[in-house]
């Protein structure tokens, strides 16, 4: 077993995402993995979503950045409490030639042996659940929110709370595969209160949503390299991890 932390990056969102869109940009000749742990808290919000005056000014006013992603989905809140992992695939491998569920099915099954190896307790979603998820967010206006509902190939608790949240960008030279796992706890108060001005609805966020290290018992710093591992240890053998 490698030093898993020595295949970890840290740094800002704003880096990460510039980091993925400089591997698709080149092209992605090889199968990679990236593993990013943000420095600092941080909103970003799916490409469809634009950053209006109220909301640039209430992060400002929170010390966050603000940002735009290129794939779709809602606002997240990023910080040191999330582990992002993204797999880069090149246009022409097996993978990147499924369709979206499927290859959200390949990711989500990786990320469930990893984090049973690492106790913590989780499931899949079906359709059941991913409709209901979509009804309760509509009922609840979280809409804008990503963590709100759940979509193929996402990860939640054993009682439905959602754990990993997946995202896509598919390019012509190459697939990247988003994936945002809580280790502990996110501020969802803060997020609402900048995406929206309603602090209250972050507590509606908080009911749908978990976290690593409150599922297992084991504290995030001891999590993070074990589940780095046997990530790495999932994901076939012409993958690599990089610190690209």
């Amino acid at each position: 077993m490698v030093n898993s932390l020595q295949s970890l990056r840290t740094g800002s969102m704003p880096d990460e995402q510039q980091r993925i869109s400089e591997v698709l940009e080149a092209g992605v000749e090889k199968p990679q993995v990236l593993f990013w742990q943000y420095d600092r808290a941080a909103i970003i919000m799916g490409c469809s979503q634009r950053p209006d005056e109220g909301q640039i000014c209430r992060s400002e006013s929170a010390g966050l950045a603000i940002i735009r992603r290129r794939s779709g989905g809602g606002a997240v809140l990023a910080g040191p409490w999330m582990l992002s992992v993204t797999v880069f695939i090149p246009p022409d491998h097996p993978v990147a030639k499924q369709n979206i569920i499927e290859i959200f099915s390949w990711l989500e099954q990786i990320w469930i042996d990893s984090l049973r190896a690492c106790g913590v307790p989780c499931r899949g979603v079906d359709q059941a659940m991913i409709d209901n998820s979509k009804t309760i967010s509509q009922q609840q206006d979280l809409k804008w929110a990503c963590y709100a509902s759940l979509s193929h190939g996402e990860v939640v608790s054993e009682d439905g709370r959602k754990l990993v949240g997946l995202a896509q960008i598919r390019k012509r030279k190459g697939v990247a595969l988003v994936s945002g796992l809580h280790l502990y706890p996110s501020d969802w108060s803060l997020l609402s209160s900048v995406v929206v001005d309603n602090a209250l609805q972050g507590n509606i966020l908080e009911q749908l949503n978990s976290d690593a290290q409150s599922l297992s018992g084991t504290a995030a710093e001891t999590l993070l390299p074990d589940l780095i591992n046997a990530f790495a240890e999932r994901i076939p053998e012409d993958f690599v991890r990089t610190k690209l």
